[in-house]
């Protein structure tokens, strides 16, 4: 019996969704460390500045990527299915 052929919407699905989780930690973490008075004083690290700049436009993208991916691999799915039968 034949192996179905690797969905590659999976790959990207499961590479974004592990960057998004690690996006959106560090985040919430600029946001808390700002937030408490005795970490707000404090200096910056390069990435707090990247993610206070720019941090809500990554995740947005992110987003993007894997609502697209998301219905890529439904559709690839549903139309390998169809193929298959007569």
């Amino acid at each position: 019996m034949r192996k179905a052929p690797r969905n590659p919407f999976y790959v990207v699905l499961g590479v974004v969704g592990f960057l998004f989780t690690i996006t959106a930690a560090s985040s919430c973490l600029t946001v808390l460390r700002g937030v408490r008075p005795e970490t707000a004083r404090a200096a910056k690290s390069p990435l707090e500045v990247f993610m206070h700049r720019h941090g809500t436009a990554v995740l947005t993208g992110q987003l993007v990527v894997l609502a697209v991916a998301t219905v890529g691999a439904v559709a690839l799915d549903e139309f390998r299915s169809r193929k298959k039968q007569p």
